[in-house]
């Protein structure tokens, strides 16, 4: 197996570890890649973002209120 952060994954490929990466893991070498989408833009000085480890994406909320998410800006 592969060990990262100290816990031993399997040989193969490992859909999501915990560190939200998936990787393949074989005999002499574990190579990742975050599955994590870049931060898109948005109201710096409305809003912050908190990252979500249970499902790996950020959740841009409201400072006032982080219960109510902000609008995202979209790249054209």
């Amino acid at each position: 197996g592969c060990m990262m952060n100290g816990k031993l994954y399997p040989l193969g490929h490992i859909e999501r570890t915990e560190n939200c990466k998936t990787c393949d893991c074989k005999e002499d070498v574990m190579r990742c890649c975050s599955i994590v989408i870049n931060l898109p833009d948005y109201d710096k000085g409305k809003c912050k973002v908190l990252f979500n480890r249970k499902h790996c994406h950020y959740d841009v909320v409201q400072k006032d209120d982080p219960s109510k998410m902000c609008p995202l800006a979209v790249r054209v």
